[in-house]
């Protein structure tokens, strides 16, 4: 499924060399089967099947991001730099910081963080409305602190799918490279 996905990385990779902008591209060995049944299990819900075919590709990411962090960050599902796919097992400690501050007591959990964006995005993490399960895929959103779950849900749907976000990370930061290489850097 994520055949395309090397190319992609070469092809962003030379476009950040032609701007002098030194990111990297860091993947994680592939995930078993067992070890994302146990994470859904952990999770309480089912993983969209694109983020799960990402896994068995690369169990987690951090892509776009610097060589040398910045800062000393001690928890494993944040990064100071790039955007952190999150792993089968940094995925359920991550949902369990963004729940103290997104989800009441009385309330039902409605989303599935699965991103945390460094300082390169503008939002703080990106998640799966697991509200609008279709075709065995939720609809990704910016979820921005500043903002409401109902919120992102209207204003802020970056995408159809886990690939299609995927994709979309890409081409965006390819483009903002491009066009503004001091914001990159």
């Amino acid at each position: 499924m994520y055949t395309w996905l090397p190319q992609k990385v070469e092809h962003a990779q030379k476009i950040l060399e032609e701007q002098n902008i030194e990111l990297a591209f860091k993947f994680n060995p592939p995930a078993s089967q067992a070890e994302i049944q146990r994470c859904e299990a952990e999770l309480g819900f089912i993983l969209p099947h694109s983020y799960k075919e990402f896994l068995k590709f690369s169990n987690g990411a951090n892509v776009f991001c610097s060589e040398q962090p910045r800062f000393e960050i001690t928890l494993p599902w944040l990064a100071d730099s790039g955007i952190l796919i999150q792993s089968t097992s940094t995925i359920v400690p991550f949902n369990q910081d963004q729940d103290q501050v997104y989800v009441e007591d009385d309330s039902e959990k409605k989303y599935i963080a699965f991103c945390y964006l460094g300082y390169i995005a503008t939002g703080d993490f990106c998640s799966f409305d697991i509200t609008t399960y279709a075709n065995s895929e939720y609809k990704v959103l910016d979820c921005q602190h500043d903002y409401s779950f109902e919120e992102w849900q209207v204003e802020h749907i970056i995408a159809n799918s886990f690939e299609d976000w995927l994709i979309k990370i890409f081409d965006d930061l390819l483009e903002l490279a491009a066009r503004y290489p001091r914001l990159i850097k």
